[in-house]
């Protein structure tokens, strides 16, 4: 339960408003419990047979005491209409009080709910940016946004349940059995039976629905993950006709999912039933009891025993709410770890506490005996890579599919650390640079686009406020994409759609090179910027590139070596390793070379 009570101490700073809370729950347990003792003097005053039999008996002991005070306020008059007036009086107002109260506390304990729970999503999400890209390759993108809707509206009932039902109905249940010994204290110790028996249901049931609650949270995480794949994958679904085949494939995960659903929910609701049977049973055996005790002669008067059991029976209500606490708190468990999980993750990349700011690029970029591999793999993925790259320097990089040429790039902004050797940028190991700094030396233009569903004028600046719509339109118009732009509905304010689905694939090219020019980086990465286009969009993309790099370090991985061929230097990367390093015209030369074999499989 170590998750759910760090939830708990994430309440530290509303224990004011909880205190306050429980100072409202305290006064409406108060006028709830009134409202209901009232029921005895209403009985009295209805059927007694004369006003002499209104008299109040002398108090036996502490608990008859404040009970005899209370009715002999109430019967002070002498007659019936006086006692019937006050008792409706008193009851109207308790009731009044009673709600009153319960609205301000429910109000109260909402918006420290709501609080907790916004709270929580935002130290979600920071953490959730934080992290590296090696976070989410292990994961699924459905299972991450099933935690920070589902599993965030479960822990949101269980604050609820928490700071509710943990305090309000154990308050309701003390000054019902308080009550209660006032009329009888005999029967109420009989009733008490029933609290050793709902303890051990709790605890047994309590423990069959924390297993399946992690089953449920585990299960819609995975079928959130069908409908996104479903939703991004959508066009290759309809291409390939497997419509039928991802319904039987989310078919399976709903499946699953149910049937787990129905397991918790077969111990979450069995709960109350079983508590109510057990109560109902104890209280038809009080009813037998008191009314042997009557029939005998008993002191218990009629009305406090009708009286008695009007509390008794308003015990229930608490005892049940009470007991499903326990099947909340279970049900959030598996919640509280999935979302824990978000938040204690630790960044495989971070800032070292020497780290320092660099905002210029001065000489050069340097690879030293580079490795890298990802974790679990067993084999490297790159493999003594040593590579200078002076400032202002054109390079390609070229090789079959899988050689690394991707993964070498990732390494410069820190996407993914080395495992072994160094990266220098200007003599300095890029870990020994702040993440924001190091990333605000690189412009990265790749071939999936990333856009929002904004306008295009929001997808250009990406979040700067500092751009006026003149440089928006001059990047606009260096990366050949401005004449497009003032041809949509709406121009720069036109909303592209999720991931710009309202754009060709050259559109959205286009506008990626307009960002990365208003960045203004000095080093620019570009993966696979021009593959997949047809002629007129990439010849527009190419005489873009060429502004973008204008005066800047570039780097270009790129299949199609039409592109690269006027690069400074070319660097063929195969299986990891560095395989050749030159001019397009000194890497042709070498008819063995891997550069040869992939421009005459390109040109013949």
């Amino acid at each position: 339960m170590k998750e759910y009570f760090r939830l708990v101490k994430l309440l530290k700073p509303y224990r004011h408003l909880l205190v306050l809370s429980f100072i409202l729950i305290l006064f409406y347990s108060v006028f709830n419990a009134a409202s209901i003792y009232l029921s005895i003097p209403l009985l009295k005053t209805l059927f007694t047979g004369s006003t002499t039999d209104l008299s109040v008996l002398p108090s036996k002991n502490f608990f008859d005491s404040i009970r005899q005070a209370a009715d002999g306020y109430i019967f002070s008059g002498g007659d019936k209409y006086s006692a019937l007036v006050k008792v409706c009086v008193l009851m109207f107002a308790a009731y009044l009080l009673k709600n009153l109260f319960a609205f301000m506390q429910g109000v109260l304990t909402q918006y420290v709910e709501k609080s907790l729970i916004t709270d929580l999503r935002r130290r979600m999400f920071e953490k959730f940016n934080s992290l590296s890209l090696k976070y989410f390759n292990e994961r699924r993108s459905g299972d991450i946004v099933s935690r920070f809707i589902s599993d965030v509206n479960t822990i949101q009932n269980t604050v609820s349940v928490t700071f509710t039902d943990l305090i309000k109905q154990p308050v309701l249940i003390a000054t019902f059995l308080t009550m209660a010994f006032f009329i009888s204290w005999k029967l109420t110790l009989i009733s008490m039976v029933t609290v050793p028996l709902s303890v051990l249901m709790i605890v047994y049931l309590g423990k069959k629905l924390r297993k399946y609650s992690i089953r449920v949270q585990e299960s819609l995480g995975q079928f959130t993950s069908v409908i996104s794949e479903n939703i991004y994958g959508g066009k290759i679904i309809r291409a390939f006709s497997m419509e039928e085949f991802e319904k039987k494939r989310f078919d399976k995960k709903l499946k699953e999912y149910f049937r787990s659903l129905m397991k918790s929910a077969v111990y979450s609701d069995m709960t109350r039933p079983l508590t109510e049977i057990v109560s109902v049973a104890l209280g038809v055996f009080i009813i037998w009891y008191a009314g042997k005790e009557i029939f005998s002669g008993s002191s218990l008067a009629p009305e406090e025993f009708i009286g008695f059991l009007l509390i008794i029976f308003q015990l229930m209500t608490p005892i049940k709410d009470f007991s499903t606490v326990s099947n909340r708190i279970q049900e959030s468990y598996a919640s509280a770890v999935r979302i824990f999980e978000i938040i204690d993750a630790k960044p495989d990349i971070y800032d070292k506490s020497a780290a320092i700011d660099k905002h210029t690029f001065e000489s050069g970029i340097e690879f030293k005996n580079v490795g890298f591999t990802y974790t679990g793999a067993d084999k490297m993925i790159l493999n003594g890579i040593d590579l200078n790259i002076k400032r202002n320097e054109n390079i390609a990089i070229v090789g079959l599919s899988g050689a690394g040429k991707s993964t070498l790039v990732d390494l410069l902004p820190r996407f993914y650390d080395v495992t072994s050797g160094s990266i220098a940028i200007d003599g300095t190991d890029i870990r020994d640079i702040k993440l924001s700094s190091l990333r605000s030396l690189f412009g990265i233009v790749t071939q999936e686009i990333i856009l929002f569903h904004d306008t295009i004028r929001a997808n250009i600046t990406y979040g700067r406020s500092d751009i006026t719509d003149e440089q928006v339109i001059e990047a606009a118009k260096s990366a050949n994409a401005h004449d497009f732009i003032i041809e949509t509905e709406m121009g720069y304010d036109t909303i592209i759609g999720e991931r710009g689905i309202r754009l060709s694939g050259g559109q959205k090219q286009r506008l990626a090179i307009a960002r990365a020019l208003l960045k203004n980086a000095p080093i620019m990465i570009l993966d696979e910027a021009t593959s997949s286009l047809d002629t007129e969009s990439e010849h527009l993309i190419q005489d873009a590139i060429e502004k973008l790099l204008k005066n800047r370090t570039s780097i270009i991985i790129a299949h199609r070596l039409s592109t690269i061929k006027d690069a400074d230097r070319i660097v063929v990367i195969d299986d990891g390793r560095i395989a050749g390093l030159g001019t397009h015209d000194d890497l042709l030369k070498d008819e063995k070379s891997i550069y040869r074999k992939l421009y005459e499989m390109q040109f013949g």
